[in-house]
C-alpha cells in the first residue's frame, strides 16, 4: 500500500506538470523555449528522484547534461528556477522575441569595428524579390550582391538600396545552388538538376558549360586568382579543380589520408591569399589547401561549444585571412583566424538567426548571409564600416 501510495503520488505530480506546459506563440525564440522544456525535464528528473533520497545533486546534473543542453543554457536555466516557476504561474503567457540585435565583431585588439544590422532583403514566396530557398549569395561591386534560389530556379541581384533584378537565363535554369563572379559581366552557377556548372553573363546569356558527364551533384563553386574553378561535390564526396575553359585538372586532397577525405562538402571559399577553404559538411570540419592543391590544415569538429561545428555550410574571409564560416544547424556565425583558431561568434540565434546557408563579405565591410528556419528566405546584411555605424 505504501508502495502504490507514492505511485500515485508520482504520477499525480508529473500531470500537474504537463498540465502546466507553456504556450509560446511563433514569435518567442528558440532560446527562450528551449529554456521553458529543460525546465520541466528538470522538474521531471528531480521528482522522479525523490523516493530516493541517495542520489547526489551531482548524478542529477548528469542526467540533465543528457538532455544536451550547452554550457550557456545549463547556466541560465540554474539561475532562473524562479522565472520558471513564475511562468507555470501563467502558463498562456508570450515571451515577447528580440530580432536581428547588432552583433560585435571585434578582435581581441579591437582591430574590427561592431557590426550593426544594416538590411534585410526578400522574404518567402516566388514574386520577385522573394525566396524559397536562398541557398548562396555572392558579392560585387558598389555594394551589389547575387543571390540564388534553387527552388525558384533564379539568380537575382539586389542592389545596394535593395532593387532587385532577375537574371533571366536564355535556357532553364534548373535547380541553381552556387555562384562565383568571374569577372564583372561573368558569373558561373552549378545546376543539381542539370548535373554541371554553366558560365553566363550579367543578361543571362550563356557562354559555355562543362562537368555534365563528371558530376554527381555539383554544390559550391569558386574561382581564384587565375581563373580556375573550384567545386565541390556532395555525393561523389570530391573536390575539383578546372581550368578556366572548364577542362579537369586535378581533385584536391589525398585519396589515402583520412584527415583529407571528404564527405558531403558543400561550399568552397578562395583566400585573399590563394588558400582554398572547404566546408565539408559530413566530416564537420573545415579543410584548407594552398593554391597548388597541398594540404594545410584543418579544423573544427562535431558539436555545440565554441569552435565546433554542426555541419557548416558557407564560408568566406577576409582581406586578412580571418575565416568566417556558417555553421548551419548550431544556428551561428562563428570567426576563426587564417589559422584556425576560433576567435568568436559573430551572429546567432540569439539575435534572430536560423540555419544560415550561404555566407559572403564584401570589400566594404558588409557581411551578407541566408538564412530561415525551414529553407533560407531571408538575406541579412550586416555592415562592420565605421562611417556606416555612426549614421545608424
Amino acid at each position: 500500500e505504501h508502495n502504490l501510495f507514492e505511485l500515485r503520488e508520482k504520477m499525480s505530480a508529473l500531470m500537474k506538470s504537463a498540465s502546466t506546459e507553456e504556450i509560446i506563440n511563433e514569435q518567442t525564440s528558440p532560446s527562450q523555449r528551449k529554456i521553458g522544456i529543460i525546465g520541466r525535464m528538470k522538474k521531471k528528473l528531480a521528482i522522479s528522484s525523490r523516493p530516493n533520497s541517495s542520489q547526489s545533486c551531482s548524478s542529477l546534473e548528469s542526467n540533465v547534461d543528457a538532455l544536451s543542453i550547452s554550457p550557456c543554457e545549463h547556466e541560465l536555466e540554474l539561475s532562473s528556477d524562479s522565472s520558471s516557476e513564475e511562468e507555470e504561474d501563467h502558463p498562456h503567457r508570450t515571451v515577447p522575441r528580440t530580432c536581428h540585435i547588432n552583433a560585435v565583431f571585434t578582435f581581441d585588439n579591437d582591430s574590427y569595428p561592431r557590426a550593426n544590422l544594416m538590411q534585410i532583403y526578400g522574404c518567402e514566396g516566388r514574386q520577385k524579390g522573394c525566396f524559397k530557398d536562398a541557398t548562396d549569395v555572392q558579392c560585387v561591386d558598389k555594394g551589389k550582391c547575387i543571390v540564388t534560389d534553387m527552388i525558384n530556379g533564379r539568380i537575382s541581384t539586389f542592389s545596394r538600396n535593395g532593387r532587385t533584378k532577375v537574371i533571366r537565363c536564355s535556357w532553364a535554369l534548373r535547380e541553381p545552388w552556387a555562384t562565383t563572379v568571374v569577372s564583372e559581366n561573368k558569373i558561373a552557377v552549378t545546376s543539381r538538376k542539370d548535373k554541371n556548372v554553366s558560365v553566363i553573363s550579367m543578361n543571362g546569356d550563356v557562354l559555355f558549360s562543362f562537368g555534365s558527364r563528371f558530376f554527381q551533384c555539383p554544390c559550391g563553386i569558386a574561382v581564384d586568382k587565375n581563373g580556375r574553378f573550384i567545386v565541390t561535390d556532395i555525393l561523389s564526396n570530391e573536390v575539383s579543380v578546372f581550368s578556366p575553359e572548364g577542362k579537369w585538372l586535378f581533385n584536391l586532397g589525398d585519396p589515402l589520408s583520412p584527415v583529407q577525405q571528404f564527405c558531403c562538402p558543400r561550399y568552397v571559399h578562395v583566400s585573399a591569399f590563394g588558400d582554398i577553404i572547404v566546408c565539408d559538411s559530413g566530416n564537420h570540419c573545415i579543410k584548407v589547401f594552398n593554391e597548388h592543391g597541398n594540404f594545410k590544415f584543418t579544423f573544427g569538429q562535431y558539436g555545440r561549444q565554441e569552435g565546433a561545428f554542426k555541419a557548416p555550410y558557407g564560408v568566406t574571409s577576409d582581406g586578412e585571412g580571418n575565416i568566417i564560416v556558417a555553421d548551419h544547424y548550431n544556428d551561428r556565425i562563428a570567426l576563426f583566424s587564417k589559422n584556425g583558431e576560433f576567435l568568436r561568434n559573430i551572429v546567432s540565434s540569439e539575435d534572430g538567426l536560423y540555419h544560415p546557408q550561404g555566407v559572403a563579405l564584401s570589400s566594404d565591410m558588409r557581411l551578407f548571409v541566408t538564412h530561415g528556419k525551414l529553407k533560407a528566405t531571408e538575406v541579412i546584411v550586416y555592415s562592420f564600416n565605421d562611417d556606416e555605424n555612426e549614421m545608424l
